[in-house]
């Protein structure tokens, strides 16, 4: 509830409030959360502090107001911070939310020369292939594969951790250490094959997410590449100074 002494504004304490019910899925997504006329009775605020309230839920993307309908709580995208590596199941679960694999793919291969100069190694080097079918909350999410040179995990694909996190079975199995990567985001549309596993229409707007990460002494571990439904995604960067370059 909110507090009228506190210095902190109504509509921030309201906004704040209905948050916290919608995170604790008090109401779960396509649920209209209460009218103008009933919050102004539960919070004893005005109507512009409720109105106030919803448009700061709308802006931060928990709610979207529907003409003549009222204001419905809607999907959250997933949120993922640039300039650290973490998977995409520790993403997930930063943000409270619980992923499962729901198909996976898995051998080995050698490195055809394309992926080879891809992945900066020799062609012909052993690798192992896992790909896998990611979902939130029931429904499909994002198409994972990944290419991983196999001398450094021997068995790997035997693990059924893998299924979860890859990176995880690299660290505490086999002690790999992740030091740097360098990754590619790019917008393009979903294919055929993409549309039917993420259950969207083709030419969908999808996230690709391209990564090559490396030892530390610069030394390739895998090639990971992500397509994830452009509608539930998003990548944010913290930005800091000015480039000295002059245009």
């Amino acid at each position: 509830m909110i507090d009228k002494n506190s210095p902190v504004p109504l509509y921030h304490q309201v906004e704040q409030d209905l948050k916290q019910d919608i995170k604790a899925k008090k109401y779960a997504v396509g649920d209209p959360i209460p009218t103008e006329v009933d919050l102004i009775a539960r919070y004893g605020v005005s109507r512009m502090t409720i109105r106030l309230a919803i448009e700061e839920l709308e802006k931060e993307g928990y709610v979207k107001k529907v003409q003549g309908r009222g204001t419905f709580v809607k999907r959250q995208k997933v949120t993922q911070e640039l300039g650290v590596i973490t998977s995409w199941s520790e993403t997930m679960r930063a943000q409270g939310k619980e992923p499962v694999a729901q198909k996976i793919d898995k051998r080995e291969l050698t490195a055809t020369p394309e992926l080879a100069e891809q992945m900066e190694i020799e062609p012909g080097t052993r690798l192992y292939y896992v790909e896998r079918l990611r979902c939130v909350d029931g429904e499909p999410l994002s198409i994972s594969r990944i290419h991983i040179i196999a001398d450094l995990a021997p068995g790997l694909l035997e693990i059924d951790g893998i299924k979860d996190s890859v990176y995880k079975v690299l660290e505490e199995q086999y002690h790999v250490e992740l030091s740097s990567a360098d990754e590619v985001v790019e917008a393009c549309a979903a294919d055929t094959m993409q549309a039917k596993l993420l259950q969207i229409e083709a030419g969908f707007p999808i996230i690709k997410v391209t990564r090559l990460t490396r030892d530390p002494i610069g030394k390739t571990i895998e090639l990971s590449e992500v397509w994830t439904r452009g509608d539930q995604y998003a990548y944010k960067v913290h930005l800091s100074g000015r480039s000295k370059k002059k245009y």
